[in-house]
């Protein structure tokens, strides 16, 4: 794959767009209501039972990301938020040949979507965590490689988020046993089902990992402010 960083509407081109945004402050009431407007009633409902602001500003960042990538790659006229259904792993969807994922944490939230095949995207921020609590989580395949790793939170987040992207892409998540997948590899088959694994540089402090089922594929980012 290779990555490119956009600042115009020439995206036709790539596979895949990736959207994404940093929030640097605290909305004011003003603020959050002038966004939640441009959202459907049921997407508004989803980001105001969410108690804490950030996780309210989180969820309403990442619908108006989607937003943003359906705009630059031509199918705002035909796509909408209103469109959105859930499968049965709460993975949204359209009914349209095109695929998208979001993921953020800590400040930062991405978007990525595609008319080529599927799609997953996941973004952490490193902080320290008691590592021997997800033992369980990864194949001895990657704990040697997250053990000898110049820094084991550097490793652990780089394979945990190219495991989080490939369940994502197969669309299941979480109800598919982490350990069940291997990424210590540059792709994986599941399901005969061949995903490939990129790094994304995102920002400083995070780990990006994206995954798709299409190889050696042109993937743009690009930086909206919501």
């Amino acid at each position: 794959m290779k990555v490119h960083s956009l600042s115009d509407n020439t995206y036709y081109w790539l596979m895949i767009i990736c959207c994404y945004n940093e929030i640097n402050h605290n909305w004011s009431a003003q603020e959050l209501a002038d966004k939640l407007v441009l959202l459907p009633e049921k997407l508004k409902q989803q980001a105001l039972h969410k108690r804490q602001l950030l996780d309210k500003q989180l969820s309403i960042t990442g619908k108006l990301l989607l937003v943003h990538l359906l705009k630059n790659m031509g199918l705002d006229k035909e796509l909408s938020l209103e469109n959105l259904k859930y499968n049965a792993f709460h993975r949204p969807y359209f009914d349209a040949n095109v695929d998208f994922n979001i993921s953020h944490s800590g400040n930062m939230v991405i978007c990525c979507g595609t008319i080529s095949g599927k799609t997953g995207i996941d973004i952490e921020y490193i902080k320290e965590i008691d590592l021997d609590d997800y033992t369980d989580y990864f194949t001895e395949n990657e704990w040697n490689h997250i053990n000898q790793s110049h820094s084991r939170y550097d490793g652990f987040y780089y394979y945990w988020t190219r495991k989080e992207a490939v369940l994502k892409a197969i669309g299941t998540g979480f109800h598919t046993p982490l350990s069940s997948v291997d990424v210590s590899g540059e792709s994986l088959i599941y399901d005969d089902i061949t995903y490939h694994m990129q790094t994304l540089d995102i920002g400083e402090g995070y780990k990006c990992h994206i995954a798709t089922t299409v190889n050696a594929v042109n993937v743009g980012l690009l930086r909206i402010n919501v």
